[in-house]
């Protein structure tokens, strides 16, 4: 499971507060509130970026995705993204057996049954077109689908080996969908927990005073 977790800088901040200024009462309740924002950041601009790249057939891979409860360790704590582990063949890439790229690879062509079935699934998602004009890649996608099944005369089980031979062969493009959101979220990162530091800091105190 990707695991996100506070910024350096945040965990190095609170680590210069010791018990001789009242650090070891300090409560973060709104830097965890800002790291679950930070969490549903990944997660929207992960799914975003599934449906711009044409990957949200069943939707498998974006409906995993949740964040886990957070974990506090002393003056530092971390939040699990969890989502199925096929989404690292989709972020990576998958090399086929004659040509593409990627981190992982097709080891043989012949493509088995669970790959086949799987496929005939993603065929009998993507046949549900929509009346009106396609308005992304994702819907653009579907419509030549549909054109293929109708083609195939309702003889999925012959496309959907063929389509996984094919998957095989050429492989799975690298589209980075989960990388491009931890990116993202960096961005956001430094303010979101600076600002909610401040608040903890300046609550903590009026506490204590």
């Amino acid at each position: 499971m990707p695991g996100v977790q506070n910024s350096k800088d945040t965990l190095d901040y609170l680590g210069t507060i010791g018990s001789d200024d009242r650090g070891d009462s300090l409560q973060l309740s709104n830097s965890a509130a800002a790291l679950v924002t930070l969490a549903g950041v990944i997660i929207g601009e992960a799914t975003d970026n599934l449906d711009r790249n044409g990957n949200t057939a069943t939707g498998n891979t974006a409906s995993s995705m949740k964040a886990l409860d957070i974990v506090t360790k002393g003056t530092s704590f971390e939040l699990d993204i969890e989502i199925a582990s096929t989404y690292k063949f989709l972020n990576d890439g998958v090399k086929g057996v004659e040509s593409g790229t990627g981190k992982y690879s097709f080891k043989t062509k012949r493509p088995n049954e669970k790959m086949a079935k799987a496929i005939r699934a993603w065929l009998r998602v993507r046949k549900v077109v929509t009346k009106y004009k396609a308005i992304n890649k994702t819907e653009r996608k579907n419509k030549r689908i549909n054109k293929l099944v109708q083609s195939a005369d309702g003889r999925l089980t012959g496309l959907s080996y063929a389509i996984a031979t094919n998957i095989k062969k050429k492989g799975i493009k690298p589209t980075k969908f989960f990388t491009k959101a931890v990116a993202t979220a960096r961005i956001e990162q430094k303010k979101l927990f600076a600002d909610a530091l401040k608040l903890d800091i300046v609550e903590s105190l009026n506490e204590l005073n």
